[in-house]
């Protein structure tokens, strides 16, 4: 039987996924994010799963969608040559939205938003690709699950002390953080992962938004504000205005979220394929096959029922 290899991470979770050539599901395997700037774990942690997805059968092809690629020079360097030294087959490492683009369109013309730990867009028109926005937490990232969460600890702290009136929220955000005021600090500089932490942060917010909570709102909106520059940007650039959107990434499971971003970005486009699907479809292309509808379709299916879909939590 011929199969290929799919692996999408962010920085948070990572999903890899082996697919016959009608795109039925063989296996699985999830993880933590393989996050190049937190340590080499992730480079064990891809031979694990590697060995665990080939046990039985070794691809005809492979693509990883990895976060930082093509950044980073030296993280660019280190993954290539971590997938060189567990694929013998044909193999590609991309940047993890580019591979989401893929999956949201599957060859046809749009951008697709990324609103995860981090934020980006990516988009495609022909031959043509032209990203926007992933510079990391460090001065980019904006309107991402890891700023929101950062945004949401600096209101909390503001409200502690007096500058800002949202006591509601600072109470929430110190429950999610397991903590009181005197400990905050420690919380914030104490985490190993602090953007997988801060990220996680989001879920919290997202929660008090559903529930009316206006200062929860109003963060979100801002973050909506700064998502939709993205694709605003892309547009003017490209001189396509209509140009088709999709999404990925645990932000839009929020539904103020998404319904902001269609308030200020017009309707999306539902993705064809979740993340892990668009590099299963790039690795069927770099197989030599041509993955059509069906291809889509089944493969689709399959990690519906199996419930494989990254943009389900936040990554």
């Amino acid at each position: 039987m011929t199969t290929v290899l799919g692996l999408d991470s962010g920085g948070t979770k990572t999903l890899a996924v082996v697919a016959d050539g009608s795109g039925n599901i063989l296996r699985h395997w999830i993880g933590p994010g393989f996050d190049p700037m937190t340590g080499d774990r992730w480079i064990s942690d891809l031979s694990d799963a590697v060995s665990y997805l080939c046990a039985d059968e070794n691809p005809v092809a492979a693509v990883l969608g990895l976060p930082f690629h093509g950044e980073i020079a030296d993280a660019s360097d280190r993954q290539i040559a971590a997938a060189r030294s567990v694929f013998a087959c044909p193999h590609l490492v991309l940047n993890d939205v580019e591979v989401a683009c893929d999956g949201a369109f599957a060859g046809e013309d749009g951008v697709l938003l990324l609103a995860g730990t981090g934020s980006m867009a990516w988009a495609k028109v022909g031959m043509q690709s032209l990203r926007t926005g992933g510079w990391g937490e460090a001065f980019g990232d904006e309107g991402s699950a890891y700023w929101i969460g950062r945004e949401a600890l600096s209101l909390a702290s503001q409200t502690l002390d007096g500058r800002i009136q949202a006591p509601e929220f600072a109470a929430a955000m110190l429950e999610t953080c397991g903590t009181d005021r005197s400990g905050l600090l420690a919380w914030a500089y104490g985490q190993e992962n602090p953007r997988a932490s801060y990220a996680a942060l989001a879920v919290q917010v997202s929660m008090l938004a559903e529930a009316n909570n206006g200062t929860a709102r109003d963060l979100l909106s801002r973050a909506v504000r700064y998502l939709g520059d993205h694709i605003i940007a892309v547009r003017r650039l490209l001189e396509r205005p209509e140009l088709a959107w999709s999404y990925a990434g645990g932000l839009f499971q929020s539904s103020y979220i998404l319904k902001e971003a269609r308030l200020l970005l017009g309707e999306p486009l539902l993705p064809k394929l979740p993340p892990v699907g668009g590099a299963l479809w790039r690795a069927a292309a770099l197989a030599g096959s041509e993955p059509g509808d069906d291809f889509i379709r089944s493969l689709g299916a399959s990690l519906e029922k199996l419930s494989l879909v990254t943009g389900a939590e936040i990554q």
